[in-house]
């Protein structure tokens, strides 16, 4: 009899576990601070023992429950590696509003959404991220094709 575990959970509580490790012990070669004074390796240390440890909740009950076999969804994963290396090669060119958009747009194209619904996510998306990144973070990102 063969025993099927639950590889969805396996995987991704693993790969969790795995970048929770790499940056929580290449965050300690930076200076850790205190809570208080927080040094450059605080967060990366603490958020990646929290992302190990909550890997590690996913990872180990899936090894004891039956599971289906993992199914590669080809055509989503081309349209999403796609859309980032759209975005990557077209940020500085776009600024950051259009990149975005047109990045939300391309990985949706595998989906049945309504063209509405599709407009207004990406919409959304590029307002997120232009709050967060070049307003909230302070980066140093165009934010429409004509800005210095």
């Amino acid at each position: 009899m063969k025993i099927t575990r639950d590889t969805h959970d396996l995987v991704g509580g693993g790969l969790m576990t795995a970048i929770g490790l790499f940056f929580a012990l290449h965050g300690s070669a930076y200076d850790f601070g205190s809570t208080a004074r927080m040094g450059p390796g605080y967060f990366p240390v603490v958020l990646g023992w929290t992302l190990a440890a909550l890997g590690l909740l996913v990872a180990l009950p899936a090894w004891w429950r039956r599971g289906s076999a993992i199914a590669v969804e080809w055509g989503s994963l081309f349209w999403c590696v796609l859309s980032l290396l759209v975005f990557a090669f077209t940020l500085h060119g776009l600024g950051v509003v259009l990149a975005s958009f047109t990045t939300a747009l391309i990985s949706l194209t595998p989906t049945a959404m309504a063209w509405r619904t599709r407009l207004t996510v990406c919409a959304v998306v590029a307002l997120l991220t232009t709050l967060i990144f070049p307003i909230g973070l302070q980066m140093v990102l165009p934010i429409w094709p004509w800005s210095p």
